[in-house]
């Protein structure tokens, strides 16, 4: 188990909305992004068509297109559903980060390799499909999968064993509601597929390595018991 330093502990009672600034940052590029998006239909089709991801665009080497379809929607609820995700489960691990420009740098690139991760994952389970997906929701899954392994024993924050009854719980809960809309595919607007795939990719991997990141890049901020 290991523990990291409590970035605040200020005493008193909890504010209604205690979400730390850079929690906000991501839900508001990703509503303004889509609001561009959505300012024509022809300039949102021609986005979806040239950097939302498919298995077959990656194997003909776009590689950019799995960091582009992270920031890229198919409707309104879709981008407002992911912003919310991401403001909920950001806190605890911009938290774990720490402040300034280290934290600021580690969270946007946990963030971008969670999305980039859940790509690959819904990719190397299509590989033939020509379907194409887009939206933040494999990245904000990582940003959850790390929150859910981000507690306290005595009072001190620390980082859960996979094994820890939450863990298991949220971990099969989520990646079965997942899996369950194999038989009910979700499509939010302009033929664009979130797969279940890629939200549980990036769930399992920000849940696998949280504690390797905050340890690489982060560890003045641990003590190991």
């Amino acid at each position: 188990m290991t523990d990291y330093e409590n970035p605040q502990r200020a005493g008193g009672k909890e504010p209604l909305f205690n979400a730390p600034p850079l929690a906000i940052l991501l839900p508001v590029l990703l509503v303004s992004l889509y609001f561009l998006q959505s300012l024509s239909p022809v300039v949102s089709e021609n986005l979806i068509d040239s950097f939302a991801l498919s298995s077959l665009l990656l194997r003909s080497g776009a590689y950019e297109l799995l960091v582009t379809h992270i920031f890229l929607h198919g409707s309104w609820t879709h981008v407002l559903m992911n912003s919310a995700f991401c403001l909920a489960f950001a806190t605890p691990v911009i938290r774990a980060f720490g402040n300034g420009a280290g934290g600021v740098a580690s969270y946007i690139g946990f963030f971008l390799v969670c999305g980039i991760a859940a790509g690959l994952g819904y990719c190397l389970l299509n590989w033939s499909s020509p379907v194409s997906v887009a939206g933040a929701s494999g990245a904000v899954s990582g940003l959850m999968g790390a929150a859910i392994r981000l507690g306290e024993r005595d009072r001190e924050p620390v980082v859960r064993s996979f094994l820890h009854p939450q863990v298991l719980a949220m971990t099969v809960v989520y990646c079965g509601l997942n899996a369950a809309t194999a038989f009910t595919p979700l499509v939010f607007g302009e033929g664009v597929q979130v797969a279940w795939q890629a939200h549980i990719a990036g769930f399992l991997f920000g849940l696998l390595i949280i504690s390797p990141w905050l340890r690489v890049f982060h560890r003045h901020r641990f003590t190991t018991k």
